[in-house]
């Protein structure tokens, strides 16, 4: 139980921008009011919106525990966009900010604030229960509500894709447009500056060239849509996660049993390829050679017209 844990990626609308952050004004809307009615009963907590010389100091730690709250919810953000996080990792991440903030107090107790009665560890035990409290309820509910905003956009996704199935599709070779789960067009690029996406929950993370640099564009749809979305192009599955542009494949490598694309950016990793999977993207790179080579004039043939 305890490797399916490590290895279970977490959700990827937990890492959203919006809620990230949006879970540090919650944090402080929700301690505030938590404090409010704690304070009252406790003889180690001196936080006072009433007391002029510790409402200064209850706002100043505020403002730094706020401000670390920021620059790890930009941390995690940052970190989540470049590798997938698992779940036990995220759990980790949190209890460490409820360390940092629980001796962050402790300390700032003993600097500022005078006589102290208990000792350094009462303190600590005290602030470490109470934080805990105020960041996991918090937490809670913003997962709980996170959790009902994906199902309800992922039974949009599917009322989209029923709607699709049932319209005439117009294919255009060169030019591919990606829409989100609401029908909306959100990016279209040439077919070949696609290098692969990368499924992630509810998410397709799309990774083109532009300019000559590498970039991504996260786009809110599911997986199974792009891909049928995509049939008539050379994007193909190969995994569970990916799909590939094979007109971009430098070459498949064999690492053991399991295979690789290795793509003709150097910057970009080599793309699992699933057994599954196989098969259907030999076929889409002969079918995209087939294209290719049907295009081409013959031998004795010119594209130019014969003066008479």
């Amino acid at each position: 139980m305890a490797k399916l844990y490590k290895n279970y990626d977490i959700p990827k609308f937990l890492l959203d921008r919006r809620y990230l952050l949006g879970s540090v004004v919650f944090i402080l809307t929700f301690s505030i009011l938590f404090m409010l009615i704690y304070t009252p009963f406790s003889m180690t907590a001196w936080f006072s919106f009433k007391n002029a010389e510790h409402l200064g100091m209850t706002i100043a730690f505020y403002l730094v525990a706020v401000a670390f709250l920021f620059i790890s919810k930009l941390a995690i953000y940052a970190i989540q966009s470049r590798r997938n996080l698992t779940l036990i990792q995220y759990v980790l991440w949190v209890i460490a900010e409820i360390i940092i903030i629980s001796l962050f107090y402790t300390y700032f107790t003993y600097v500022f604030i005078t006589p102290i009665e208990d000792n350094m560890w009462h303190i600590l035990f005290k602030a470490f229960g109470c934080i805990l409290l105020i960041m996991v309820i918090p937490y809670t509910i913003i997962t709980l509500y996170a959790a009902y905003k994906a199902k309800n956009e992922e039974l949009q996704m599917l009322q989209y894709e029923l709607a699709l199935a049932n319209e005439p599709s117009v294919a255009y070779p060169s030019l591919v447009n990606l829409y989100d789960y609401n029908g909306t067009l959100k990016l279209t690029i040439n077919s070949d500056s696609l290098y692969y996406m990368e499924s992630q929950d509810n998410y397709v993370k799309i990774y083109y060239e532009n300019q000559g640099k590498l970039q991504s564009y996260m786009l809110r749809c599911r997986t199974k849509t792009i891909e049928e979305s995509l049939a008539d192009t050379s994007m193909v599955r190969c995994h569970r996660s990916y799909m590939v542009n094979v007109v971009n494949i430098n070459h498949i490598r064999k690492e053991g049993k399991a295979r690789y694309i290795v793509l003709t950016n150097n910057s970009i990793k080599p793309i699992p390829v699933s057994k599954s999977y196989f098969k259907n993207l030999i076929e889409k790179i002969d079918s995209c050679n087939a294209a290719i080579l049907a295009k081409r004039p013959k031998a004795g043939e010119t594209t130019e017209p014969v003066s008479e």
